[in-house]
Parts: C-alpha cells; structure tokens; sequence
C-alpha cells in the first residue's frame, strides 16, 4: 500500500489515491472535520498552497513506527522521539517543528497510518 500511495501521490493522480483510501473500506482519516472525500480535499488544499501531496511522500519516506496492528509515518508520530523528530526536519520548516516540540502536543504535522493487512487508515495533519 505504502508504494503505491507513493506512486499516486508523485503522480499528483487524486483519483488513484481515492481509489486507494477506500480499497479497504471507507475508514481513512483524512482530516479533521466535515468531508468531501480524501481527494477533494487534497486537491483543494493543493490549490491552497499547503503541498500535502509531497508530504506525503516527504512522510512515506521516512522510518516508521508500529503501534498495535498499524504503522505510522513518520516514526515520531509515535515515539516522540530526538532521532525521529530530526527526521523530519525538512518535511516542515524548523521554526515548525520547534513549536511541535515545545507545545507539548507532540508531532502534529501530516501523518501516515495504514494497517497490517494494508488498509490506509490515517493520513491527516493536525490534532
């Protein structure tokens, strides 16, 4: 599943990426709040000017972490860890990263989930 949301993600193909999300079931958590569906968000987002789409595969890219049945990108979603947050240096700006770090929430930027049998489950940014 990883790859191939890779692959769709690179080809900016938000019908591919849709197809993929609901593969499973129509489980994916995309955002936090009312929905027209994974793709049109992104898109409209895209338009916006945020690039959720090289995020993802900015995130895809990087170590992950395994939490119960599912594996999370990047890895410090989970572990909250030094290693990981250099990790995603990059992916967002470093003044980003440091307000992530010193809230106390923790990673909130675009995360990655997808479980052990590969359904796409989460694959949001926020708290």
């Amino acid at each position: 599943m990883r790859r191939r949301i890779i692959a769709a993600a690179v080809a900016c193909d938000y019908a591919a990426l849709a197809k993929l999300a609901d593969e499973n079931g129509k489980g994916l958590r995309y955002s936090f709040g009312d929905g027209e569906g994974p793709a049109a968000y992104w898109r409209r987002v895209e338009q916006q000017g945020e690039p959720v789409l090289a995020r993802m595969v900015q995130v895809l890219n990087l170590p992950y972490a395994k939490q119960g049945e599912a594996y999370y990108w990047p890895a410090v979603h989970v572990t909250n860890a030094d290693k990981d947050w250099q990790a995603v240096v990059g992916v967002y700006p470093e003044k980003q990263i440091q307000a992530m770090k010193q809230g106390g929430t923790g990673y909130l930027g675009l995360r990655v989930g997808i479980s052990a049998k590969g359904d796409w489950q989460l694959a949001a940014a926020g708290d």
